[in-house]
C-alpha cells in the first residue's frame, strides 16, 4: 500500500502541474540567492555574483522533485544603477521535466538610507510530461487517458521591487505573471489568470550584538487568491562573519529547516539546508537536502565590507 500511495501522490502532482501555471519552486536557500524569487535582486550584491544550487526534495520517495539552478547577476557599472542577470533552471518531478531560461533587468536608485531596486525578468519555460513512464502497481493496467506526453514551450515574465540598507531589506515580487492551462484538446495555452498569481513578500533585518555576533531574522509570505496563505519564519546566527547557523519553519508545509552556511573566503560561500517534514509526509521521506555555492568576482567584496542581504 505504501508504494501505491507514493505513485498516486506523484501522479496527482504531475496532473496538477500540467493543468496550471509553472510555479516558482520552493527552496530553502532563497536567502543566499534572492534572485530565485525576486527579479529586483539582480545587481544588489554589488558584484558579479554566480550561484549554483541543487535541491533533492523528499528523499527516499521515487519521483520526488529535484531542482537545479544556475544564476549570474551583476551591476553593469560602478554606479550600480543598472544590473543584468541570467538564470537557468532544471526541475524534475514524477514523469515531468521542466527547464526555465530567463534574462533579468534591474534599475535601482538611492532612497533614504538605502537603495530601491525595480526588476523585470523574461524568458521561457520548456516542459515535458511523459505519461508512458508512469509506474502502476502490479495488476493495475495503465489508464488509456494517461498515455503519451504533453510538451510545451511558453514565454513568461515576472516583476519585483527590492529595498535594502546595511541593516534592513524588503522585497515584493510576482516571479511568474502568466499562467499555463490545458484546453479540452490537451493543448497548452497562455492565460493571465489573476487568481493564479503568487506574490512573494520577503523582509528581514540585521541585529548587531557585537562584531563577532549578529542575528538575521526574516519572514517570507507567499500569497495567491487560489491557495491558502503560506509563510516561512527564518533566523540566522552569524558568528564572526564566518559561520551562519540558522533555522526556518515553513508553516503551510509543516516543515522545519536547519541551515548551515560557511563563508570560506570573502568571495566564496557554501550553504547546506535540511528540511524535516512534520506532517503526513514524515512517514515516507527522510527529509529534503539542498546545497548552494556562491562566488563573487569583484574586489569590492571584502572582509571589511561584508554584505548580509
Amino acid at each position: 500500500m505504501k508504494g501505491k500511495h507514493i505513485i498516486l501522490l506523484f501522479l496527482a502532482v504531475a496532473l496538477q502541474q500540467a493543468l496550471s501555471a509553472q510555479q516558482t519552486p520552493i527552496t530553502s536557500q532563497y536567502l543566499t540567492n534572492g534572485l530565485i524569487i525576486n527579479p529586483a535582486y539582480a545587481g544588489t550584491r554589488g558584484a558579479l555574483s554566480a550561484n549554483l544550487s541543487y535541491r533533492k526534495q523528499w528523499a527516499q520517495i521515487i519521483g520526488a522533485p529535484q531542482f537545479q539552478n544556475l544564476s549570474l547577476h551583476s551591476p553593469i557599472n560602478k554606479r550600480e544603477k543598472v544590473a543584468l542577470g541570467l538564470v537557468a533552471e532544471y526541475m524534475t518531478y514524477g514523469v515531468t521535466k521542466d527547464i526555465g531560461i530567463y534574462g533579468y533587468y534591474a534599475y535601482n536608485v538611492r532612497l533614504g538610507k538605502g537603495r530601491l531596486s525595480m526588476g523585470l525578468r523574461g524568458g521561457a519555460d520548456l516542459s515535458n510530461t511523459n505519461y508512458n513512464n508512469l509506474q502502476f502497481p502490479a495488476g493495475n493496467p495503465q489508464d488509456p487517458l494517461l498515455m503519451g506526453d504533453i510538451k510545451y514551450t511558453m514565454p513568461n515574465v515576472g516583476a519585483g521591487f527590492y529595498y535594502y540598507t546595511d541593516r534592513f531589506f524588503a522585497g515584493l515580487s510576482v516571479p511568474s505573471i502568466l499562467t499555463y492551462q490545458n484546453d479540452a484538446e490537451n493543448e497548452t495555452g497562455l492565460s493571465p489568470d489573476f487568481m493564479m498569481f503568487k506574490t512573494y513578500f520577503l523582509t528581514g533585518t540585521l541585529i548587531n550584538f557585537s562584531d563577532a555576533l549578529k542575528v538575521k531574522p526574516s519572514v517570507l509570505v507567499r500569497y495567491s487568491m487560489s491557495e491558502p496563505l503560506e509563510m516561512d519564519l527564518n533566523a540566522n546566527l552569524i558568528i564572526a562573519d564566518l559561520l551562519w547557523i540558522g533555522g526556518s519553519y515553513r508553516i503551510a508545509e509543516k516543515a522545519a529547516v536547519a541551515l548551515l552556511d560557511l563563508q570560506v573566503t570573502p568571495q566564496f560561500k557554501i550553504g547546506y539546508s535540511f528540511d524535516y517534514q512534520l506532517g503526513h509526509l514524515n512517514s515516507y521521506t527522510s527529509g529534503t537536502h539542498e546545497i548552494s555555492l556562491r562566488y563573487e568576482f569583484e574586489f569590492s567584496v571584502s572582509a571589511t565590507s561584508p554584505r548580509y542581504f
